[in-house]
């Protein structure tokens, strides 16, 4: 079955194409003959070990209100070498310019078996790197349970850090490159941000500035697949609390910091079987409020309350001409800080963020400059007269 999708122009002819991730092959003859088992409480879903995977797909955009699938010719059909049936079991994307040569990447978390790394050959195909840039394994080379994704400059240099979130006992993953390199290092351990997250089962991660302090914190959606898993493991619950990991900056002891329950407040830290992730400013106060979704309840929606008087710029871009605008890069300077984040809703999983852009001032009360890559490579400049305010951005119309 599907899971996760995003759009994106990975052609650039100025259309929006879509990307699909794909589970397991499931049927229903296919699980009964599985009956995987858990000592204590009977039939219980287990590991997708038993199941085959299926492809993701890429569905190419014509421009006629029709598209074409280009899985197969575009690269994207990864078989397992030994058995030669599909390897994916793919839960969630990040569509992101990896090498920053202008053409988006596509990154897949696959769950049990090795992540992919596409990499867009600029010529409508993409070559699977995974492994040579350091992102299909962890350090001992063995693949984990990867659910949720995310990717931001979160050191506001060209360092590149794309968070994975992974089953129970198994740490999220960091793995961080620098300037147009393709070779990434898992820095979960260095950052701080592995060893609390090991015990919890993420399913969502997001990238956002919940405080508005000019640094992207982690957030993460966690829960258990097994509702009396605490009868055979006693460390794990089905529903489990949220995480906020904070960013304190490079120059900390600790990059990423979990954030205590007081920080963060009861209805947050409330256990749920969370699954997925989305931000918004909902309230139009300039902070961003977060939205989870939960299996077999409700989704939360969380107001973000802080009080931190730290100032703030959010960038919404416009093309009048209606090309796309996933995939540019907007860069706002404040003193001696440049912050960088790409317009791109697809995030986490199975979640579509909000396309508006929050960029915390921390104290700065002007912002420098604002600096545009639209998808297409052009680029614009402006400089906004105020501050705590949505600028609106359109991109010069086209004769």
């Amino acid at each position: 079955w599907s899971s996760s999708a995003g759009w994106f122009d990975y052609d650039r002819d100025g259309l929006l194409d879509l990307f699909v991730c794909n589970y397991v092959r499931w049927s229903r003859d296919i699980d009964l003959a599985q009956d995987f088992r858990l000592v204590g409480i009977g039939r219980a879903f287990g590991p997708p070990f038993a199941f085959e995977g299926t492809f993701p797909r890429l569905y190419r955009n014509l421009g006629n209100g029709t598209f074409v699938d280009v899985s197969e010719s575009a690269g994207i059909q990864i078989r397992n070498p030994a058995t030669n049936v599909p390897m994916a079991k793919s839960l969630g994307l990040s569509l992101v310019d990896l090498d920053r040569d202008g053409w988006l990447d596509v990154v897949v978390a696959n769950d049990t078996v090795q992540n992919f790394v596409f990499h867009n050959q600029r010529d409508g195909t993409f070559a699977e790197i995974g492994a040579i840039s350091g992102v299909a394994f962890d350090q001992a080379g063995n693949a984990r349970g990867a659910m949720g994704i995310d990717a931001a400059f979160f050191r506001n240099d060209d360092t590149l850090g794309v968070a994975i979130g992974n089953f129970s006992n198994e740490m999220t993953a960091l793995y961080v490159s620098s300037g147009s390199s393709l070779q990434f290092t898992d820095e979960a351990i260095a950052t701080g941000l592995g060893p609390p997250s090991r015990l919890d089962l993420k399913f969502g991660v997001l990238f956002a500035d919940l405080d508005l302090d000019g640094r992207q914190d982690l957030v993460t959606a966690n829960g258990h697949l097994e509702e009396e898993i605490h009868q055979v493991q006693a460390s794990q619950h089905y529903a489990q609390a949220p995480h906020v990991f904070w960013n304190c900056g490079p120059a900390a002891s600790s990059e990423f910091v979990l954030l205590k329950d007081e920080s963060l407040g009861p209805d947050f830290v409330k256990p749920l079987v969370g699954r997925g992730i989305a931000m918004s400013d909902i309230d139009a106060d300039g902070d961003l409020d977060l939205v989870l979704t939960a299996s077999r309840s409700a989704p939360r929606l969380l107001r973000n309350d802080q009080q931190t008087g730290h100032h703030w710029l959010q960038v919404r871009l416009d093309d009048p001409n209606h090309r796309p605008v996933l995939g540019a890069l907007v860069e706002v300077t404040a003193g001696q800080q440049t912050q960088r984040q790409c317009v791109m809703p697809a995030r986490g999983y199975l979640s579509q963020s909000d396309s508006t852009l929050t960029f915390g001032l921390g104290a700065a009360t002007a912002v420098d400059t604002v600096r545009i890559t639209w998808p297409d490579g052009e680029t614009q400049e402006l400089i906004p007269d105020q501050v705590d305010t949505r600028l609106v951005v359109s991109r010069p119309r086209q004769q």
